[in-house]
């Protein structure tokens, strides 16, 4: 089979979890078909006797026994399990790992903190725009935290420290209710080792990762009532509520806190106390959590040693764009008439913006959906425009925010068929500023579309002329082509710019 059927699979055994990550590889991309977790604190003996408890390996034994069942029930290729700072530390860790490969044919790969790092910013790289800022990247495991620092897409270091929450915990916040003895001890101890390996440059941007940190991220976002997204941001104020709002309680106290996962309560402490000691380092307004890292890094690692090179990768790539491509990807849309709507959008956008009142950030919501405008068709092309706003509503988009998606959404599901109305749902939802904007993007978007109607991609450019009231169009094209249906396109799909201009347009 070749490489772009391929499913394959990869394994993260953690202190605190073990994950599974199945997908499909699909072209330059891929595309998530299972994921499963169980929490599982296989790590915490290792850190009190130095080794791996007979319960612990009778739980992970069960545990990959399961997931070597779910691999095979979705007949994945190829796997890459990895393990790292429980097996790392544990006396008896290479002894373990080949007992689960004799038991479950899952070959177990202790891997060092400096891989774990490297592939930890592989998976930022694709979800982060990485070239135009300084950005310190924590995995915080139960037993390690690695720290990669990068400047403009480059990296510069990466550490792997004894800083694990669970490890942490142990070690330092003894007792039902840590003392303020205690917690002044960790967070002199944390200072101390940050001020050894940390750079003293500017970071501009704190990306975290690990179970528990995302427990704080996901708690936040469920607060604010956003949606749960591989990527969040939390900001600065509420990390410092937080800490102070989990300190003085008692275990049973934190476990009544919605969000918090009962198997992380008694460690959430040492990871609030880190992310706040690096907020407040960098002068930073808040930070970012990026889940299923290593699994992505995994993934993405899996694939390049296939051979298949991801759209972010490979020079100075805009990662928003190449995700945008990836999401077309995993709907099989048709990528030439995407790529065609887009270019005439961009330069519609630039030649209508003022008469529109739009503004150059307008324009990334526009390249959005007039990149993912047709992925409805994979559901049924009939209606394809109101299949296309469920499927980018309910698409991860990173670098987006929720009001942001629905824009896009509501730009995509008009670039055809009915204008926006106010007896439409998904329309009267937005605020009143969200509204006129995704008539605006629309306007545009619809010719666009309307000039690529045969998707062939034979309209080369075009030029406006605004003369008193009408907004007159001339395309460049080549001469062997017939537009009549490029035409026919424009002529049905000029209305929405007509009604919020005012003016008549016409092609000449």
């Amino acid at each position: 089979m070749e490489n772009n059927h391929k499913t394959i699979a990869v394994i993260d055994i953690g202190s605190n979890s073990i994950r599974l990550q199945v997908a499909r590889v699909i072209d330059r991309t891929y595309k998530v078909v299972n994921d499963h977790k169980a929490t599982v604190r296989i790590g915490d003996n290792v850190y009190k006797t130095g080794k791996f408890s007979e319960e612990a390996i009778d739980t992970l034994l069960q545990v990959l026994t399961n997931i070597k069942t779910i691999m095979d029930s979705e007949n994945v290729e190829m796997c890459r399990a990895v393990a790292t700072a429980s097996f790392r530390e544990a006396s008896n860790g290479q002894e373990v790992a080949d007992y689960i490969k004799e038991k479950t044919g899952i070959d177990i790969e202790i891997i060092s903190g400096k891989e774990e790092a490297r592939l930890m910013y592989l998976a930022a790289s694709y979800y982060f725009q990485m070239n135009d800022c300084n950005v310190l990247l924590v995995d915080m495991g139960g037993g390690s935290t690695e720290f990669s620092y990068a400047e403009k897409g480059c990296l510069i270091t990466s550490e792997s420290t004894p800083l694990g929450c669970s490890k942490l915990n142990y070690e330092y916040l003894q007792g039902d209710i840590p003392s303020q003895a205690q917690i002044k001890a960790l967070r002199q101890y944390l200072t101390d080792t940050l001020d050894t390996i940390l750079p003293n440059a500017k970071v501009t941007k704190l990306i975290c990762s690990g179970g528990t940190i995302n427990n704080i991220s996901a708690i936040y976002n469920k607060r604010q009532n956003f949606s749960d997204a591989a990527v969040k941001f939390v900001d600065s104020v509420f990390s410092k509520h937080f800490f102070n709002e989990i300190s003085g309680k008692r275990l049973e106290e934190r476990l009544k806190i919605s969000g918090i996962e009962p198997t992380r309560a008694d460690i959430i402490l040492s990871a609030s106390i880190l992310v706040n000691l690096l907020i407040k380092r960098y002068s930073l307004d808040g930070f970012y959590t990026l889940s299923g890292g290593l699994r992505a890094g995994l993934t993405i690692d899996v694939m390049n040693k296939m051979g298949i090179e991801l759209m972010f990768q490979g020079g100075n790539t805009d990662v928003a764009y190449a995700r945008l491509i990836e999401t077309g990807k995993k709907y099989f849309f048709d990528e030439k008439h995407a790529e065609q709507v887009t270019r005439l959008s961009k330069i519609l956008f630039e030649k209508l913006k003022n008469i529109l009142s739009l503004d150059d950030g307008d324009y990334k919501l526009l390249e959005a959906a007039s990149m993912l405008h047709d992925t409805g068709t994979h559901i049924a092309y009939s209606k394809h425009h109101k299949h296309s706003y469920y499927l980018i509503m309910n698409t991860e988009l990173p670098g987006f925010n929720d009001d942001e998606i629905a824009v896009i959404a509501n730009v995509a599901r008009y670039h055809r068929r009915s204008m926006p109305k106010l007896g439409h749902e998904n329309y009267a939802a937005l605020s009143s500023k969200a509204r006129e904007k995704v008539s605006k993007l629309a306007s545009i978007l619809r010719i666009a579309d309307g000039l690529d109607r045969t998707h062939s991609q034979v309209i080369k450019d075009i030029n406006i002329e605004v003369i008193d009231n009408h907004i007159n169009f001339n395309l460049e094209v080549d001469k062997n082509y017939n537009i009549e249906m490029e035409k026919a396109g424009f002529d049905k799909k000029k209305d929405l710019l007509e009604k919020i201009t005012g003016m008549s347009a016409e092609l000449i």
